[in-house]
């Protein structure tokens, strides 16, 4: 049966099958995503998107909108991508259940949702809503990405990895020392997850300018 993919599932289904699937996630790269084999498909067979909106004062994160869609007593496997904005949330899901999703997700906690299907082409693109940070590290080991990106010291993000709470490009790193790169997600469990946006040339102190975003 089909289901979304976790981002190191779809590494592992690319390598083995290479070119013989695609994989598709509603919108551009999308980090949940299912496999589809056939050479002539439209997205909108397999994937639903559905907007929610509630009121601008209301504040709502990821783990809000996750929560009450899993508490209709739907699997983790069936919604892919989660994009929070201002008044609004937008989520891919299987075509199959999102009618149920719809007439159902009128709640997270307690604000007021407002459901409705829209078409795939009408998502925003998740990097769009990245809450930007600007600092430096001494240098792109993950330790010190770790610590500015989440305000806490270097001794505290190394507990972090000790403790297996972190990944780096969705996988459980455990190595303070491991090089992060532009482009790469690092995610911290109980905390959140940013990427790394820019890594700018050395200050005059040797320190390197980076640009973070924080998934909101």
């Amino acid at each position: 049966m089909t289901k979304f993919l976790t981002p190191a599932e779809a590494a592992e289904a690319l390598r083995i099958f290479k070119t013989r699937i695609a994989l598709e996630g509603g919108f551009r790269d999308a980090e949940r995503v299912i496999p589809v084999f056939a050479e002539d498909y439209d997205p909108e067979d397999h994937l639903a998107a559905i907007k929610l909106t509630f009121r601008p004062q209301d504040i709502l994160t990821h783990r809000d909108i996750l929560g009450a869609v899993l508490g209709l007593g739907l699997e983790r496997s069936v919604i892919g991508d989660i994009v929070i904005g201002e008044g609004a949330a937008w989520l891919v899901c299987l075509a199959r259940i999102s009618d149920f999703i719809v007439e159902n997700l009128t709640q997270a906690g307690k604000v007021g949702l407002w459901a409705g299907r829209i078409p795939l082409s009408s998502l925003p693109e998740a990097s769009k809503t990245l809450r930007e940070q600007r600092g430096t590290v001494a240098s792109l080991r993950l330790d010190a990405i770790l610590a500015e990106a989440f305000r806490c010291s270097r001794g505290i993000a190394e507990e972090l990895l000790a403790q297996g709470l972190v990944q780096l490009r969705h996988e459980e790193c455990r190595k303070g020392d491991a090089k992060v790169r532009e482009g790469d997600i690092v995610s911290v469990r109980g905390k959140g997850r940013v990427k790394l946006l820019q890594a700018g040339e050395a200050s005059r102190k040797g320190r390197v300018w980076i640009t973070i975003g924080h998934y909101v």
